[in-house]
């Protein structure tokens, strides 16, 4: 399935919480909570609210991206996010690429002008990666009702 692999590792729990899941929300990946996960994404597609793309590398679905065509979370639309889930294809300028990929279509083929996201503070990995594409803060640090401090970032395209 999508995930199941990376969230059973022992670096799974970490990951879910770099991308903002409060501890008491995370349970042992299962099958069917995997299935339902893809069933939200389909979801979603269809209604024209977001569209997903498995990352695939060597064969393998590594991670996923994401634009959200809702606001979500206090983000405005078009938002983009990125999750690169297999620890071994991390720090190779996979996620640099994807993203890249992802402003592309939202600029040529959504015709969007600004581009939105938000990341935890403490994730210093993903604010390097949006902070090398160009994001720049949108507002100040804020948190959460799970105690999280978020950032909302924005990319102004050209």
């Amino acid at each position: 399935m999508f995930a199941l692999g990376w969230f059973n590792r022992p670096e799974g729990r970490t990951t879910l919480l770099s991308m903002g899941n409060a501890e008491s929300d995370i349970e042992p990946p299962t099958i069917e909570t995997e299935a339902a996960t893809i069933r939200d994404f389909l979801t979603l597609e269809e209604h024209n609210k977001q569209i997903t793309r498995m990352i695939r590398v060597d064969k393998k679905t590594i991670g996923a991206v994401w634009i959200e065509l809702f606001e979500n979370h206090e983000v405005k639309p078009p938002s983009i996010h990125i999750l690169i889930g297999d620890p071994e294809y991390r720090g190779k300028g996979i996620g640099t690429s994807v993203m890249q990929s992802t402003i592309d279509y939202v600029s040529s083929v959504l015709g969007e002008p600004i581009i939105y996201s938000r990341h935890l503070v403490k994730n210093t990995a993903v604010s390097k990666l949006n902070e090398k594409i160009g994001f720049m803060k949108d507002g100040k640090p804020y948190v959460d009702d799970n105690g999280l401090m978020w950032q909302h970032i924005k990319l102004v395209l050209s």
